[in-house]
């Protein structure tokens, strides 16, 4: 275990105070936080530091993070765009006086306009101290499908240019770091020849007790044997990476061909109405459903449970933890052939991989599964049994080794 003093994690995730003086931030992060520190001890944690009244999430909800975690928080000016410029002398005095106290300095691939934080990972690099630094994913795809592919011209050349930047960015820090994580199979693909010492991790976001019942899934899997429809679900953004569009045209040509399922896609975004008018106009609006979003934890893992196979048609090389979400509900996962997928579904064993961007594939697949349900079923098992082997706690176990081994060493 490390003294808070000795870890130091510097973050763009911003937080804030209650009136008891307490930090609230994200659930999602704060939940990542109390597991690092049940696996490494106490540490600190610099980061932006906002009012109650303007702290924002990326996932449903915010959290407050108990004292007896032993993450302590030491916030800095945020930053907005490049106009803050004036902020940035008053953040690197406090990442100066963070770093010089602390023995290792973990650090992540930044965003603008917080891409001033590696100042933290270049000083500490200056000053000999053993540096952690996380590829979270593979953000150079990302950013190419929603950010540069949207525009021409003049303004694409810009952001072309600035993706680009973003990644020199990333491989100077991959390259004298003393380790890298590598969070997701794409970043590995992409990364892994530029770091100086790198090792692929998994990032999944649930626990032991959330992995469904072997009773439960028997259940589930004497139903299917029934022959009833297939029941497919997703939950994402409804925006165009993630290819539900092309899930909606698949079952169309499954209903042409005789062949019933039903999909329930939870989540919202830009795309939500376009996607029920495409159910429409290809009449199975009776087989798709768009419920709205669902809260992590219990409410989603129900609805997965529910399920039969997870639908993860992402034209993107993005991860998430949904691959082994689904995992834990005793779902085999059904996803393109991407980076992202490829070495992490097993495919024809805890999942089912699928040509890039081909509705007929996707039909022919599931059509597959629906005559033979014993191979769907096999499927199941062994996704409930990936799921029970890579927990959150098992992960962070496994990264809290690896770090106190680049302590020693």
């Amino acid at each position: 275990m490390l003294h808070d003093a000795q870890y130091l994690l510097v973050t763009h995730i911003p937080f804030a105070r209650n009136a008891e003086g307490q930090a609230v931030l994200d659930g999602l992060w704060a939940r990542d936080l109390i597991g690092m520190a049940k696996a490494v001890g106490p540490f600190r944690v610099a980061a932006p530091e906002v009012s109650a009244a303007t702290l924002s999430t990326w996932g449903p909800h915010a959290a407050t993070l108990p004292e007896s975690t032993g993450v302590s928080l030491r916030g800095f000016s945020p930053v907005h765009s490049r106009r803050d410029l004036w902020r940035w002398p008053s953040i690197r005095s406090v990442l100066a006086d963070e770093v010089r106290r602390a023995s290792l300095i973990h650090t992540s691939n930044f965003f603008p306009p917080y891409t001033g934080l590696y100042y933290a990972h270049d000083l500490a690099v200056r000053l000999g101290k053993k540096t952690l630094f996380v590829i979270a994913e593979d953000f150079h795809d990302m950013l190419d499908w929603e950010w540069v592919r949207p525009t021409r011209g003049l303004a694409r050349w810009r952001r072309e240019r600035e993706v680009a930047a973003l990644d020199r960015d990333v491989r100077q820090r991959a390259q004298t770091a003393s380790l890298t994580f590598l969070h997701t199979p794409a970043s590995v693909q992409r990364y892994r020849l530029y770091a100086h010492n790198s090792v692929a991790i998994r990032q999944p976001g649930h626990e032991l007790e959330q992995v469904i019942s072997a009773e439960a899934l028997d259940q589930r899997l004497a139903s299917l044997a029934t022959g009833r429809p297939l029941q497919l679900v997703s939950a994402c953004r409804h925006s165009g990476l993630k290819g539900l569009d092309l899930l909606i045209r698949a079952i169309g040509l499954l209903r042409h061909r005789g062949v019933a399922v039903t999909a329930t896609l939870f989540g919202q975004g830009a795309e939500t109405s376009s996607l029920q008018a495409l159910a429409a106009q290809l009449g199975v609006s009776d087989s798709v459903l768009l419920p709205g979003s669902l809260a992590a934890g219990p409410e989603l893992d129900a609805a997965l449970q529910r399920a039969d196979l997870f639908m993860m048609t992402h034209r993107s090389n993005d991860f998430g933890r949904a691959f082994f979400d689904a995992m834990a509900a005793g779902l085999p996962v059904m996803a393109f052939h991407t980076p992202a997928s490829s070495q992490t579904v097993y495919d024809g064993r805890d999942g089912f991989l699928t040509p890039l961007d081909d509705v007929q594939g996707i039909a022919e697949r599931l059509a597959s599964l629906h005559r033979d349900r014993a191979v769907l079923a096999a499927a199941s098992r062994s996704a409930r049994i990936r799921a029970l082997e890579n927990t959150r706690t098992e992960w962070f176990r496994i990264r809290a080794q690896w770090t106190m081994e680049l302590l020693k060493a």
